[in-house]
């Protein structure tokens, strides 16, 4: 058995066809994020999405890539970026001010980590400029920052539900994502990725109780990254 492994290694790395390079790199860029949320209403309590336009926050990151061919790699990144949802929410049978139910503005911040594995297609190689497809699947791991319960003005309800937003998150979602790359010197790398709008929530607890809570996430991202280092091995022996 052993001889039989090492004998495929052999032949993998120093057939004709052997082709092998492998990169690594940091990246940082720009997240824009859209926000998508129904009017939700848990008994006399209301909840809004204080807003249902896109939000931009950093992304910092770093990659390895694994060229499999002239034309197609594997590329997989890790990568580092804060989010938010944010509602307006009231009691709509408690008026304030001119009739109007005074409104609380909050939601749940938090920290995604991402691990995405991303097949790469090279399309377009024109001397020092490379242009790439890719597609593959984003696992997000959400973390939710700890943040100490309130009790806001004597609304028991209102309270009650604002501090139920941390519930709420997924503490792990999947996504797909996809995008394009342009390579300059084998060095400078520029990203455009898209992550299409999915669920990102879960029911929400409210005193023991549970009650459906959907959002909705989708993202665009650009960055830039750089290669620290590049190892090519081509076939040196063929095996007759």
């Amino acid at each position: 058995m052993l001889k039989q492994l090492i004998f495929l290694l052999i032949a993998f790395f120093y057939t004709a066809n052997t082709y092998a390079q492998n990169s690594f790199g940091v990246e940082i860029g720009v997240v824009s994020i859209d926000q998508f949320s129904p009017l939700h209403q848990f008994d006399s309590i209301v909840v809004l999405p204080l807003n249902n336009k896109s939000f931009n926050t950093r992304s910092l990151g770093i990659f390895f890539e694994m060229q499999l061919s002239d034309r197609f790699a594997v590329h997989q990144k890790l990568n580092y970026s804060r989010a938010s949802n944010t509602y307006l929410y009231f009691n709509e049978n408690q008026k304030g001010v001119l009739g109007v139910p005074t409104m609380k503005a909050g939601g749940p911040s938090m920290t995604r980590v991402s691990w995405e594995i991303l097949p790469q297609f090279s399309l377009i190689e024109l001397n020092k400029l490379k242009i790439s497809v890719f597609g593959g699947l984003n696992l997000s791991g959400n973390i939710v920052h700890d943040e100490e319960e309130f009790s806001w003005r004597g609304l028991g309800g209102v309270s009650k539900v604002g501090n139920a937003f941390r519930t709420s998150q997924m503490p792990v979602t999947m996504n797909f994502a996809y995008g394009t790359s342009i390579e300059y010197a084998q060095r400078l790398v520029f990203w455009a990725k898209w992550q299409p709008r999915a669920d990102y929530s879960r029911d929400i607890e409210i005193d023991g109780d549970r009650y459906p809570f959907k959002n909705q996430w989708k993202f665009f991202t650009m960055t830039i990254g750089y290669r620290f280092y590049s190892f090519k091995l081509k076939n040196t022996l063929k095996i007759q």
